[in-house]
């Protein structure tokens, strides 16, 4: 489902706050632990020595438009670079203690060369992370070292996503499925040669980085998420009643997707081995 203003990162309402996630892999960029030892060891309970530590390099994001027809603006990767740096590093975005396994100790915007897809300077955000050499590291460190775990994904949230042609909010319009702004630019569109793409803007928070065996989108991608109460819920309910009214099988699925989202996990599923044992001996 496309979502405007969020990810990547969506009917008629700018969302807040909402989860992004964007992709990309671990750089050939050396991180030296020699030389980033002092930073490491802020991290630390413990004094850490060089070769206690794996120091990798890797491009977190950037503010090229992805095949979402979305970017970050400059700020935001601004504002990343400071909120990304000391934040953990976990696999497959699953978020749980003993899932931690790097940390980011330094975060940085530098401009590699080239333009965008919009016409501006690439800029993109590094990160210096480090890991333990522990016995339960030595098979990711392997991994990382011969280049078989290296795509990365960012968890971020975002305030707004504007406009890249009148810098307006993007709202996801339900009944022509596209996203578009007040003055009717519609994602992924082009006007008088300038393409419409959704910037991503103001962000509120930052996660965690993590390793992904494949990435949400390939290259520069972002995936959409959301908080409950904040993106789909919210469109959903700002909706007027002859506008649901068009869609009567539609909010049928919808009401009862809803009602089996209030049970318990248990009750789930306990229905889905009624089901399938109903569609096998039935």
């Amino acid at each position: 489902m496309p979502i405007c203003g969020n990810l990547t990162g969506k009917e008629g309402l700018n969302t807040d706050n909402e989860m992004k996630f964007k992709s990309f892999a671990i750089s050939k960029a050396k991180a030296d632990a020699a030389a980033d030892i002092d930073l490491i060891n802020q991290y630390a309970m413990k004094t850490l020595a060089p070769e206690d530590v794996f120091c990798f390099s890797v491009v977190l994001s950037n503010n090229d438009v992805d095949r979402d027809m979305e970017c970050l603006s400059d700020k935001s990767l601004d504002e990343l670079a400071e909120m990304l740096t000391g934040k953990t590093g976990i696999m497959d975005h699953i978020n749980r203690a003993h899932n931690q396994v790097a940390r980011l100790y330094r975060v940085e915007v530098e401009t590699p060369g080239g333009m965008n897809r919009l016409g501006k300077t690439l800029r993109q955000l590094r990160g210096s992370a480090y890991m333990l050499r522990t016995e339960e590291n030595k098979a990711l460190i392997a991994s990382i070292e011969g280049g078989i775990t290296k795509e990365v994904s960012i968890s971020f949230q975002v305030k707004r996503v504007a406009c890249s042609i009148c810098d307006k909010d993007l709202k996801f319009d339900w009944r022509t499925y596209t996203c578009r702004c007040e003055n009717d630019h519609v994602k992924g569109s082009e006007y008088d040669g300038k393409l419409c793409a959704g910037v991503l803007d103001d962000v509120t928070d930052a996660y965690e980085f993590s390793f992904v065996a494949v990435p949400a989108n390939k290259g520069a991608g972002v995936a959409k998420g959301f908080n409950p109460g904040t993106s789909v819920h919210k469109a959903f309910l700002q909706m007027s009643m002859e506008q649901l009214s068009e869609f009567p099988e539609a909010n049928e699925a919808v009401i009862k997707h809803l009602q089996m989202a209030n049970t318990s996990a248990d009750e789930r599923a306990k229905r889905a081995a009624i089901r399938k044992f109903a569609e096998e001996n039935l």
